[in-house]
C-alpha cells in the first residue's frame, strides 16, 4: 500500500486527479486541504483521509509527511506577490524537503508552460517581467535543485486547461467559455496569427497516473494536445454550432498595441513578448503518447461536454 500526499485536491486538476487514483486498491491518498467543503467528490474513508491545513504551515505536517511514498503538488497561489512567493516558492521548497529521502519514490510538481519556450526551455523574461504567479512560479524552476528530493521531481506543465462537471469545478478558460460564446457571431469574421495547446483535466490525469505507476523518476513533461492554430479553432467551433463563415478580415498584431494607446493603457515587457511571441507552441505530450486514450482530443469534443 503506497500512501500518497496531494495538495489542490479540491481545484480542477486536482479533482480529477483524486478521482482516478481513488480507484486504485494499491494506494492510500491522503488529501491536503486548506477548505475541505470545496471537495465536491464522494470518497470512501478506507481509502481517502482528508487533512485540514495550510501550505503555509507545512512544518506541521512534517511527521505525516515522512510516511508518504509519493507526493503530488497541485496548489499554487497567485493572491499578491508576498503569499505568491511564500506558497509557490518557499513553502513548496519546504514541503519537498519534508519528504523522507529513504520513502519517498517521486514528487509530481504542477508548474505552467507559460515559463517556456519552443524548446521547453524557460523564458528569462517570464521570471522578470511575468504576473506575480508566473515570475514566481519560474523563480521556483531555478530553484528547485535546491530540493534534496530533485532526482526524484517530476515537473509537469499544463497549457490551457479546460474541465468541470457536476462533481468536478470548472478550470478558469472553462468557466469563461459561456462569455466568449457570446461573441461567437462576430468572431468568425476575423482571423488572427496565434497557435496554443489545450488539454483537458480528465486526460492530464490520465498522464498522472501514468506517471504514478511508471518507472519515472525525474524529467519536465508539457502537458497539451497538438498544437491549433487560432483560425482553426474558430473554424472547428463555428463548425459545431453550424456558423457559416462569409468571409475573414485580418486582425494586424499592431492593432492590440493601438488600441491599448486610445484606452489610455500601457502594454508591460509581458505583454508585448506575448504579442510577439504569439504561437505558443511547445515539445508537448498527450494520452496517446504514453499509448493511452485521449477524453478530449479535439475542440469538438470539449464543446461536446459543455454543451
Amino acid at each position: 500500500m503506497q500512501n500518497v500526499f496531494i495538495t489542490g485536491a479540491s481545484g480542477c486538476i486536482g479533482h480529477y486527479v483524486v478521482e482516478a487514483l481513488a480507484e486504485r486498491s494499491d494506494c492510500h491518498l491522503y488529501l491536503f486541504l486548506r477548505n475541505p467543503q470545496k471537495l465536491a467528490l464522494a470518497l470512501d474513508p478506507e481509502r481517502v483521509t482528508i487533512v485540514q491545513g495550510d501550505l503555509l504551515q507545512i512544518e506541521q505536517q512534517a511527521e505525516l509527511l515522512r510516511q508518504m511514498d509519493v507526493a503530488i503538488h497541485l496548489v499554487a497561489a497567485w493572491g499578491g506577490e508576498a503569499i505568491s512567493r511564500a506558497v509557490n516558492v518557499t513553502k513548496t521548497l519546504a514541503l519537498f524537503d519534508l519528504l523522507d529521502r529513504d520513502r519517498c519514490q517521486k514528487i509530481l510538481y504542477f508548474s505552467t508552460a507559460s515559463l517556456l519556450d519552443r524548446q521547453n526551455q524557460p523564458v528569462a523574461v517570464a521570471g522578470r517581467a511575468g504576473t506575480e504567479y508566473i515570475r514566481t512560479k519560474y523563480e521556483m524552476l531555478m530553484r528547485r535543485d535546491e530540493a534534496k528530493l530533485r532526482d526524484r521531481l517530476v515537473t509537469l506543465y499544463p497549457t490551457l486547461v479546460f474541465g468541470g462537471s457536476e462533481r468536478h469545478p470548472h478550470s478558469h478558460i472553462a468557466g469563461g467559455l459561456k462569455d466568449v460564446m457570446r461573441w461567437l457571431g462576430l468572431i468568425r469574421f476575423f482571423k488572427a496569427d496565434g497557435s496554443f495547446h489545450f488539454m483537458h483535466a480528465e486526460d492530464i490525469a490520465k498522464i498522472v497516473v501514468h506517471l504514478f505507476e511508471s518507472s519515472v523518476r525525474e524529467g519536465d513533461w508539457v502537458l497539451g494536445q497538438p498544437a491549433l492554430h487560432v483560425n482553426d479553432c474558430i473554424e472547428q467551433v463555428c463548425h459545431f454550432y453550424h456558423k457559416r463563415i462569409y468571409f475573414r478580415l485580418p486582425l494586424p498584431i499592431r492593432l492590440g498595441r493601438t488600441l491599448a494607446v486610445l484606452f489610455g493603457a500601457k502594454l508591460s515587457e509581458w505583454d508585448d513578448y506575448c504579442l510577439a511571441h504569439r504561437h505558443f507552441v511547445h515539445k508537448a505530450v498527450d494520452p496517446p503518447t504514453f499509448n493511452l486514450p485521449s477524453s478530449y482530443p479535439t475542440v469538438a469534443s470539449l464543446l461536446q461536454q459543455y454543451g
